[in-house]
């Protein structure tokens, strides 16, 4: 039942996921970013606009339209000058007010790989790219994408035989509990090997 749950997602392609696809002879391996909702990433940078947008967004939030393109700017401007202040949309809770509006920034929708592909104060990418290095210690050849661009987000079936592997390098990548759970679900693992996972990550 726990196993059922466990892999309950539709889960032969990438889409809507940031992730990095490591494209190996025969097989793909997609490691995914894992967003923490720090608000870390929010705390220097505040994206551009276009003003019929946010005249949308001041609408969807309910603030004076005036109001919002004034404050936008201001912090926009300061951003310009190296004087950045957090982005106008971040709540107290260092939660953005329009993650899920379909007018979020494509910049901050594909965070961190929009952001020159890395960023040493964000906890989250530090993981991803150090499982990224993990998973291609022993590699010879290989391709490697990342969300932003990457051609042909379906993922090529691992094989069986290479999960033991992989989940060992998980395991010393000291990879989290999240995100070992999302790169199985993200590459359709299958189930003896979600067990064989579960076992050397104990």
């Amino acid at each position: 039942m726990f196993l059922k749950r466990f892999l309950k997602r539709d889960v032969n392609s990438t889409s809507g996921v940031l992730f990095t696809k490591i494209e190996l002879p025969g097989y793909d391996i997609a490691v995914p970013f894992i967003c923490r909702k720090c608000g870390t990433c929010c705390m220097t940078y505040i994206p551009r606009f276009k003003a019929e947008d946010l005249m949308t967004i001041s609408r969807y939030l309910k603030w004076p339209p005036a109001d919002l393109i004034y404050r936008h700017t201001e912090g926009y401007l300061k951003r310009i000058r190296g004087k950045p202040e957090p982005c106008i949309f971040l709540k107290d809770q260092k939660l953005c007010r329009i993650y899920n509006h379909p007018l979020r920034p494509s910049d901050c929708r594909l965070y961190p790989f929009s952001y020159g592909g890395t960023d040493a104060d964000c906890a989250a990418y530090l993981e991803h790219a150090r499982v990224v290095e993990a998973l291609l210690t022993n590699e010879k050849a290989f391709e490697i994408y990342d969300a932003s661009f990457c051609p042909n987000p379906d993922v090529r079936l691992i094989p069986a035989a290479k999960w033991p592997e992989i989940c060992r390098t998980l395991r010393l990548s000291n990879a989290s509990r999240k995100m070992i759970r999302a790169l199985l679900i993200l590459n359709d693992v299958p189930l003896r090997s979600v067990l064989t996972c579960i076992r050397l990550n104990r």
